[in-house]
């Protein structure tokens, strides 16, 4: 079948527009608006644009100054320089104009998913009094759970043997995928769904055998970790699961990747270790020419979340001060480090020796850009409270935005920043100085790090307060102040999620109002998510609105659609159903189906598996069509709360991105799968 390509990325320069990357039912990007992620590879200081006929290659960057961009032949533009306006939709495997990665809109894109918990949020109903239904015999009036989440029996005996049905009558690619994805997500029949990613491990389509070996992980099989290490380390036995004489690299990486998830999601600690030391020692006696497992390598081990983890945090401290590894693959080590650090006491040996590290690297100059961008993230996250190098460390930080060449060093630090404050809250001692000083730097008059501070104040907002703390009432004013005032509308999204993040009650109507006066459709898209954040159910009727006024703006469609979600508006899937099968009996338009199946797979609400089930075996609707289906499927019914790449995505340095971690052109990066 040929691919269908469709226009949905989001260029962000001027704002946003559509342009086309190619559009995959193997789970399509999930990163937002437009589905947009950054190029891999990306530079540290963007360059001017490139001709479009000679794309870099993104498996094997010639240098991390060199941006891989396989959909965007283009170099990313250099920061603030406005992108000219899009024309909307095309159709083609034409790449989009120039891109600024260094936006706060990626950054948001890859770390939302911990802040919306939108599954949980739905699947919470609260409690309701049973009257009549299975518990009467205990007494009437007993409170039974309330929630939209998909029943047992509906899950068992309708969702998965319709997405076994369908892959092992279909021979598609994009089924395929798709299917064995959202078996992978469910977990349920885990013999069968491991058979059929054993039958699909040799499939001459590369994506399909490569999505295979990723599906043993998301699925948390210890059962196959002998076959992922023999895929990692291309034996024999694994070329010959794989019908080739020798493993692919896009094979092996996924494989690696897996082995971080089950290591991850076992309760044995000798497991865990175990993926911990072949991780390791396949990263530091690697030669290959590709970067991609060894990224894999360092992006899994700190995931790993293991119950002494200072031995090894020390061992990727090591390597980071011996400087001798690609820039790309170092990159990744101090988001590691801290990540592996998260559950260790303040005072330790390690924490202290990696703080240190961290505040030299970063006050050397000479160090290369990517390696510094992610220790600037890393700093705030190992820092603890009454620790009294958090002075120091935001002196390091706020030097940093002052005084940085890079674009992107300058606006972690206000992620880094917020960080900091949370981790010391005493109200009048950091916390007060990294709040004063994302509040000043917010109010100052048209710069790029403005909306990162204001994103910032929103992220640590939401932080204390999941910590039982609050931010100080002043950020909140000053975060509403800026908001009404600012005209952009990439910055004003940026303030509007803040103030969602916030929880600021006093925002509901400034934010709806400007939905009216801002004509973007991917600003309101952020609007509605905002106004989702914030409960604000008196909007709730306006927000319906526009998903039944969004037909031809399937991305606004989406957003919105959460939006309500957020809101726990039971009539929310009811008009997304109505897409799927429209009363004038006519074929949904694909980039509707898309975002209509995505949109009801992030709200996971039981009411839409049957229409889901019934578009998924509809044979009058293309195979990407059916494909989109099950991917909504396997996001409804899926096991976790929260989905299962988001433990990659979360505080990564996305601009040392290679082509398996993030791919722009095909969607078959591992961060880019629904």
């Amino acid at each position: 079948m040929k691919r269908w390509y469709i226009t949905l990325a989001l260029v962000i320069g001027g704002f946003f527009f559509l342009s086309a990357p190619d559009l995959s039912a193997h789970g399509g990007t999930y990163k937002g608006p437009g589905d947009t992620v950054p190029p891999g590879g990306a530079p540290a200081a963007p360059a001017a644009p490139s001709s479009p006929s000679s794309p870099s290659t993104p498996s094997t960057p010639s240098s991390p100054s060199t941006p891989a961009t396989p959909a965007t032949p283009a170099s990313p533009g250099t920061p603030g320089t406005p992108s000219a306006p899009g024309k909307g939709p095309t159709t083609g495997p034409s790449g989009p104009p120039p891109t600024d990665t260094t936006t706060w809109v990626f950054w948001w894109e890859f770390n939302k998913d911990r802040f919306l918990n939108l599954k949980a949020k739905v699947h919470d109903s609260g409690t309701q009094t049973d009257g009549t239904g299975v518990l009467v015999g205990l007494g009437g009036g007993a409170k039974v759970a309330n929630t939209q989440a998909p029943t047992k029996p509906q899950i068992q005996n309708i969702i998965v043997p319709a997405l076994q049905a369908l892959v092992e009558t279909e021979d598609d690619r994009d089924i395929a995928t798709a299917v064995m994805i959202a078996l992978a997500k469910i977990g349920e029949q885990p013999e069968k769904a491991r058979e059929i990613f054993t039958k699909n491990l040799d499939a001459q389509v590369q994506e399909v055998s490569e999505t295979s070996a990723l599906s043993y992980g998301i699925l948390k099989d210890e059962l196959s970790i002998p076959l992922l290490i023999g895929l990692l380390q291309d034996s024999k036995e694994a070329q010959k699961s794989v019908g080739r004489s020798e493993v692919p690299v896009r094979s092996r990486t996924f494989a690696t990747y897996s082995l971080g998830l089950i290591g991850r999601a076992s309760t044995d600690e000798k497991i865990k270790m175990e993926v911990a030391d072949l991780l390791f020692n396949f990263l530091i006696t690697d030669t290959s020419a590709s970067k991609d497992i060894r990224v894999a390598c360092v992006i899994s081990l700190g995931i790993l979340e293991l119950p002494e983890p200072t031995e090894l945090v020390a061992k990727l401290g090591e390597i980071l001060a011996a400087d001798q590894e690609d820039d790309l693959v170092l990159a990744h080590i101090p988001n590691a480090m801290a990540k592996l650090l998260a559950n260790v006491p303040p005072g330790d040996a390690t924490r202290d020796q990696t703080i240190d590290s961290f505040l030299e690297i970063l006050k050397n100059k000479k160090r290369k850009t990517l390696i510094r961008q992610s220790t600037v993230q890393a700093i705030g996250m190992v820092a603890t409270a009454n620790d009294p190098r958090n002075k120091e460390i935001f002196k390091v930080l706020e030097n940093t935005a002052d005084k940085a060449k890079d674009q992107q060093m300058k606006h972690y630090s206000a992620i880094s920043m917020a960080y900091l404050g949370v981790a010391d809250p005493d109200p009048d001692g950091t916390l007060k100085v990294v709040t004063e000083y994302l509040m000043d730097n917010m109010k100052k008059s048209s710069t790029p790090y403005e909306p990162w501070c204001g994103l910032a104040l929103g992220v640590m907002a939401f932080m204390l307060n999941d910590a039982g703390q609050a931010i100080h009432p002043s950020a909140m004013d000053a975060t509403l102040d800026k908001f009404r005032k600012t005209k952009s509308p990439e910055s004003k999204a940026s303030y509007a999620i803040a103030l969602g993040l916030m929880g600021n009650e006093q925002a509901k109507n400034d934010i709806r109002d400007s939905m009216d006066r801002v004509s973007e459709t991917t600003y309101r898209g952020y609007a509605a998510i905002a106004l989702g954040l914030l409960n604000a159910k008196e909007h709730m009727a306006y927000i319906s609105e526009i998903v039944e006024e969004s037909k031809r703006e399937p991305d606004l469609l989406k957003q919105a659609s959460i939006g309500l979600g957020l809101m726990k508006d039971r009539n929310a899937v009811s008009k997304l159903l109505g897409y799927l099968n429209p009363e004038d009996g006519k074929k949904p338009r694909l980039a509707v189906l898309s975002a209509v199946a995505t949109a009801l797979g992030f709200i996971g609400d039981k009411n839409s598996v049957q229409p889901l089930v019934d578009t998924m075996g509809n044979d009058r609707i293309t195979a990407l069509g059916r494909a989109f289906a099950a991917v909504s499927l396997g996001m409804v019914a899926d096991k976790d709360a929260l989905p299962w790449n988001s433990v990659f995505g979360e505080n990564l340095n996305y601009m040392a991105a290679v082509s398996t971690l993030v791919d722009q052109q095909t969607g078959t990066g591992i961060l880019d799968i629904l």
